[in-house]
């Protein structure tokens, strides 16, 4: 079995990286829309996004978007992480 070269790894985090923003857009998406409820009155949930890192950085890493209190959610996550061959 071959490994995949250089360039398919980065198309394949690219696709990955693009489907975690599309999940994140939908879901602030939903967040905007929701302007009845018990909630309604609280700003719509946003992500924070923090870098993560395995073996400092050698053994790969990722992007953690968690969101927080929002109108709709009260807690949600999507992460992408890629590792690397060590």
């Amino acid at each position: 079995m071959a490994l995949a070269s250089k360039k398919q790894k980065q198309e394949v985090e690219k696709w990955f990286s693009n489907l975690r923003n599309e999940i994140c857009t939908s879901f602030e998406n939903i967040e905007n829309s929701q302007t009845r409820g018990p909630f309604c009155d609280l700003p719509p949930g946003r992500f924070e996004l923090t870098n993560t890192s395995r073996d400092e950085g050698n053994g790969g890493g990722g992007l953690m978007s968690v969101m927080r209190g929002g109108r709709v959610f009260e807690k949600v996550g999507v992460i992408f992480l890629q590792f690397m061959e060590i």
